[in-house]
């Protein structure tokens, strides 16, 4: 493992040149559309409009009614609502013969329907309402009433793919490099999506979506993790922030694109096909030579610099990565030999030369452990010495959780708020664009933590206030508190995805990622079912995740600010971060290197200075 700090290396190559703009941008796409249309395009592959039970003899006979009025004759009420009468999708009149019915009232078809007469379970298949959907999946095979429970289970399934994908995606990622791990997880999404689109019967498809699960969000976040690692500190949450941006724009493209190809098979076509394409960046993507450095391949992190400095037209010697290295590794066994002098004293003084052996034995450790793979359970485990570093992870991972929940369900919930499924959907995600260029302000004003505190908790609070939503008011009251919600939990969002990266260490930055994700997709296991709950009453789900995300806007004070710092590289750096903090401190530029402990002292580091209530340190 190499000690060169690639930021320096960064500050001489271009934080920001024509090289990190290309990749960045060329990332975008597999990065966005894919991911995007992966996870949310079985909102509309398994849509389920409305329907009522068929009638095949009442439709027969009166033919002279609309599908309204057969609907009324043929239906009971289930329930009456905000005035408007609601119709049992799952259960039917049973009438022996429509003729009779007709003939006993003059020759004319009844007003109102016989509330004595006997009601039953459909018995023969239902009628849709074609106005949106041409056909879905929940329309041709009929997954509806006692088979409604398809759907969400294969959405929980997709989720539970996504568990196991996040920790084998990211362990490989760090063990056999970010390019692998993204070229590994496009072949399955690409492929897998064009075999989801030939299931020939629901059961195939869930079983492919369940395996295709397993490379999302690593899809999204392995691009990221790459574009973040070659770029400088300054331009990380500009990039991170544009990001998500993007990824809201593939929402809102799908919207339509849902739109234009109302049938389930040509949108699954329509969104993966075109993807085959995107092999094509074999040739153009390199390895992160941030990661090669910290697995201490520095002869192909010399050939990626050097390509990056041609690229931003910067003059570097031949061997630039190899210097640096060689005098990155000479301070550090200065630096070493001076407190291995220093605890041998110490100890020399305090328990002769017993100390001097312990002393040793601690050097030795520390060097062995800079020379072998870091796993995340080093960091994790109870009784190390990373205690705030456990910390960290532990309440950024509650705050992914609360986060994962509310977005996911809150961009499926959106097409079940009494407007058109394809309006709501992409109003839903519109609103995501302003509030990343929001975030991105406050972000580099703020800092991370305000941001989290302020956006989960106002999003919280009005998904709660739904339930003062008065009955009989248009549901596009329902639908602006739950925007504001969607505006508010987007922008948390992506903060998340930043601050994870940059609180967690080079060395277990993939896998601390992955499992976080991994975390987040139990909750996400839940939210098919929560959103099910809008059955009963279309409030409920927006109170569930309300409570959520206020908690998680709560939780998220008590994580240090990483404003204006160096990502850290290894897990002692990682340890330095929140060592001294204020609950209500706000980060500044000013600061010393001293204060991210020290094992960066003597290093170029901008830190944060606590503001004057950091007296209340926590």
């Amino acid at each position: 493992m190499s000690t060169l700090d690639f930021d320096e290396v960064l500050k001489h190559l271009g934080e920001w040149g024509p090289y990190q703009r290309t990749l960045y941008f060329m990332l975008v796409v597999p990065a966005c559309l894919p991911a995007a249309f992966l996870a949310f395009n079985q909102v509309f592959l398994s849509a389920e409009p409305e329907h009522w039970c068929r009638q095949p003899q009442l439709d027969q006979v009166a033919r002279d009614l609309d599908q309204a009025q057969r609907v009324h004759l043929g239906s009971p009420k289930s329930k009456e609502k905000e005035g408007d009468n609601e119709y049992s999708r799952c259960h039917m009149y049973k009438v022996d013969n429509w003729t009779t019915v007709y003939k006993e009232n003059g020759d004319s078809w009844p007003d109102h329907p016989n509330t004595s007469w006997e009601v039953t379970a459909c018995q023969h298949g239902w009628s849709y309402d074609r106005s949106e959907y041409r056909n879905t999946l929940v329309t041709e095979l009929d997954l509806v009433c006692e088979y409604s429970w398809w759907p969400h289970t294969s959405t929980s399934l997709f989720y539970v793919g996504s568990l196991l994908g996040n920790i084998i995606f990211g362990n490989i990622a760090d063990r056999f490099g970010r390019r692998t791990a993204f070229f590994m997880l496009l072949f399955m999404a690409t492929f897998l999506g064009v075999a989801i689109a030939f299931a020939p019967n629901y059961t195939v498809f869930t079983i492919l979506r369940s395996i295709n699960g397993l490379t999302f969000p690593a899809l999204f976040q392995i691009p990221f993790i790459l574009c973040q690692e070659v770029m400088g500190p300054a331009y990380r949450t500009a990039a991170g922030m544009m990001l998500c941006m993007f990824f809201a724009v593939a929402l809102m493209i799908l919207a339509g694109l849902s739109y234009l190809f109302n049938s389930w098979f040509q949108l699954a076509c329509v969104t993966s096909f075109p993807f085959i394409s995107l092999f094509s960046y074999w040739f153009f993507v390199p390895e992160s030579p941030r990661w090669l450095l910290s697995t201490g391949r520095i002869d192909e992190a010399e050939v990626v610099v050097q390509k990056i400095a041609k690229w931003n037209k910067k003059d570097i010697p031949a061997n630039f990565i190899h210097q640096m290295a060689q005098k990155a590794a000479q301070e550090s066994r200065e630096s070493a030999n001076a407190n291995t002098a220093n605890l041998s004293d110490t100890m020399t003084a305090n328990t002769g030369e017993d100390g001097e052996k312990c002393g040793l034995t601690m050097s030795h450790e520390a060097d062995r452990e800079k020379t072998t793979h870091v796993s995340i359970f080093t960091m994790l485990k109870w009784g190390t010495a990373y205690p705030t570093s456990r910390r960290n992870f532990l309440l950024i991972t509650f705050n992914w959780v609360a986060n994962a929940l509310v977005y996911n369900g809150l961009s499926y919930y959106s097409a079940n708020l009494n407007v058109s499924s394809h309006l709501g959907f992409f109003i839903s995600s519109a609103v995501e664009v302003p509030s990343y260029f929001l975030g991105w302000w406050v972000m580099d004003k703020w800092g991370r933590r305000w941001i989290l505190f302020e956006t989960m908790l106002i999003g919280g609070l009005s998904c709660l206030s739904c339930i003062f939503v008065p009955a009989g008011a248009s549901a596009w009251w329902t639908v602006g508190l739950a925007m504001i919600g969607k505006f508010q939990i987007a922008c948390s969002f992506a903060v998340i995805y930043v601050y994870a990266g940059e609180l967690m260490p080079t060395v277990v930055r993939s896998q601390a990622m992955g499992i976080s994700s991994f975390v987040a997709g139990l909750g996400l296991l839940a939210f098919p079912y929560i959103n099910s709950l809008g059955a009963i009453n279309k409030i409920i789900p927006l109170l569930i995740m309300g409570t959520f995300s206020c908690l998680g806007g709560i939780t998220s004070l008590f994580l240090p600010e990483t404003l204006f710092k160096h990502l850290p590289n290894t897990l002692e750096e990682g340890e330095s971060f929140g060592t001294q903090f204020a609950i209500f401190s706000c980060p500044s530029r000013s600061g010393s290197a001293e204060e991210l402990g020290p094992e960066l002292a003597g290093v170029e580091k901008i830190s944060l200075r606590e503001a004057d209530s950091s007296q209340a340190a926590l």
